[in-house]
């Protein structure tokens, strides 16, 4: 019973080969290729994490993105009254899609879906995107999940580590989106391109509440690829996630 454990265990994992052919050869060889300046191998970052190698594939296997449920997210409404009914009124405004629903509902809803909601406006700007986001994979479920988490945690997966990751609707003046000191003219194109704020060291993301709500009393034309309020929403959340990978807004 045991060395028939052992084969189901061999089939499963490696294959029924064993492990002397040469494609098992080969992914240990390079499984164990040292990293920058050979002072550590992949084996030796499994052994040295906390609570060793079994918590490491744990780890990994759980910081997998397959549902928003999966997420490690807060997210919030820091508006002050004025800014709050300012808000409520644009999602009135803005007709069905978004009539009678929370900052809450409409973020989590762009996460969740799926696809490019204006392809050749995104055509026409992609180059200024880091190298390393495949648009090809734009139509996947998760896609826009691991954008959010790549553009505020530094990594395309869920850190289950320290703070969770924050989303936060704020004011224009709210001294954690743009600093006091700013210069009034860069403070001012921040603010009229609609420009979110991600810091990596505290895990979150800022939207600016006005853009939002700007966005939201836009006029559209049906025919255009900015056909509606949602796809505009959903294009300025997605433009701004893509530029931030690599090149963060705040320090």
């Amino acid at each position: 019973h045991q060395q028939l454990a052992f084969e189901m265990l061999q089939c499963a994992a490696i294959g029924p080969m064993g492990v002397d052919n040469v494609f098992f050869r080969a992914f240990c060889k390079g499984f164990r290729m040292q990293c920058h300046e050979q002072t550590i191998d992949l084996y030796s970052i499994v052994r040295s994490f906390c609570g060793g190698a079994e918590e490491f594939v744990q780890s990994a296997e759980t910081s997998i993105i397959k549902s928003f449920d999966d997420l490690n997210l807060r997210m919030h409404v820091n508006l002050g009254g004025v800014s709050t009914q300012k808000l409520t009124e644009a999602f009135a405004d803005s007709g069905p899609s978004f009539e009678g629903r929370t900052f809450e509902e409409i973020f989590r809803e762009f996460l969740e879906t799926t696809g490019t909601p204006c392809p050749q406006l995104l055509e026409s700007i992609k180059e200024r995107f880091s190298s390393k986001v495949d648009l090809d994979d734009i139509a996947s479920p998760t896609f826009r999940m691991k954008l959010l988490c790549w553009s505020v945690t530094g990594a395309p997966r869920i850190m289950h580590e320290g703070e969770p990751l924050r989303v936060q609707l704020v004011e224009d003046d709210d001294s954690f989106y743009i600093p006091a000191g700013m210069q009034a003219d860069r403070r001012h194109q921040y603010i009229s391109l609609g420009t979110c704020s991600f810091k990596t060291c505290t895990r979150s993301l800022r939207i600016p509440a006005s853009y939002l709500i700007k966005l939201l009393h836009t006029s559209y034309d049906p025919l255009s690829e900015l056909s509606s309020a949602k796809v505009a929403v959903h294009h300025w959340l997605l433009v701004q996630m893509l530029d931030a990978v690599e090149s963060y807004t705040m320090a």
